[in-house]
């Protein structure tokens, strides 16, 4: 990775960093917090401090004396060092550039990480999409997770449709926009799946994760390793209802067209995030068009690669 491949505004930030003489270990968690892969943010400070002159370490500090009581009392806890983590984040960028359009970060959790992203979508690309789907919609379907069979299921109202990889221009240029945004390579993206949900219609609160004690999910977890991460992108404004519903945690994200939330549940070494947990609440009035977007470990090589 080369430094000058960053978005201009995480260079900025990296210059400034630097400069105040934030280490390695200060930045890498920086970018973790913020939601990068930990490869990534490893990779991307390298390329900082191989590009970037780091300026000398501070003299060393006088031979310390004993503390007193009311230095003890004084010293910052737990809370007051994950405030200074915190006065490092307002340093990232709130918009995030990729090559075609601006992102806004609406809203960040870092446990679970959840992200709400604001104009990832334009109205054109989300018209497009929902009349490219109308005449190919079919009742959504779940993994059995005993038989590995798709199967209907009455906790998924929906109907629904995708568009293989690279399928047409609109979906070329989305894919390429997603990746920028959050960093994971096209490839390893399944294809964009887009669900309709009509009055009534709703998702009760499952994972999108393959649990592999599950036989079922054997057959699933080859086609390019375990689900890693989710973004739902909202094609139209929901009169009433709708909602992606994070229970484990008391979050409902209100559809928005353009908007999109993504969040993740699977740690590089495999471990995965229960408080994932999500659904999508019952549509009071009108309709619901979504469009998602599931990342693996690896390439993906399953239906619509």
């Amino acid at each position: 990775m080369k430094f000058e491949s960053l978005a201009p505004d995480l260079q900025s930030w990296f210059r400034d960093m630097v400069k105040r003489g934030t280490d390695r270990d200060g930045l890498i968690r920086s970018l973790r917090t913020a939601g990068y892969q930990e490869r990534y943010a490893r990779d991307a400070v390298e390329a900082a401090f191989k590009a970037l002159p780091v300026p000398p370490p501070p003299p060393p500090p006088p031979p310390a004396q004993a503390p007193s009581r009311s230095v003890i009392e004084s010293t910052p806890s737990a809370a007051a060092e994950a405030q200074t983590l915190s006065e490092q984040l307002v340093q990232m960028p709130n918009t995030i550039e990729t090559g075609d359009r601006a992102i806004h970060m609406l809203f960040a959790l870092t446990a679970p990480r959840i992200v709400l992203f604001g104009n990832l979508l334009s109205d054109e690309e989300c018209e497009q999409m929902i009349e490219l789907s109308r005449g190919k919609l079919a009742r959504s379907s779940v993994v059995n997770n005993e038989t590995g069979a798709y199967d209907i299921h009455p906790h998924r109202t929906s109907s629904g449709t995708y568009f293989n990889r690279g399928e047409n221009d609109l979906i070329r240029r989305l894919e390429q926009r997603i990746a920028e945004l959050v960093q994971f390579p096209v490839e390893n993206g399944e294809p964009i799946q887009i669900l309709h949900y009509e009055p009534g219609g709703e998702y009760k609160p499952h994972f999108d994760y393959f649990d592999p004690k599950h036989p079922g999910n054997e057959q699933v977890l080859t086609q390019g390793g375990q689900r890693i991460a989710t973004l739902v992108m909202y094609l139209n404004d929901v009169e009433a209802g709708g909602s992606t519903v994070f229970p484990e945690v008391g979050i409902d994200v209100l559809p928005r067209r353009g908007n999109a939330v993504y969040f993740a549940y699977c740690s590089e070494n495999g471990t995965l995030d229960p408080r994932s947990l999500h659904g999508g609440s019952p549509v009071g009035s009108g309709e619901k068009w979504i469009a998602t977007k599931w990342f693996r470990q690896g390439r993906y090589v399953g239906s619509g690669a």
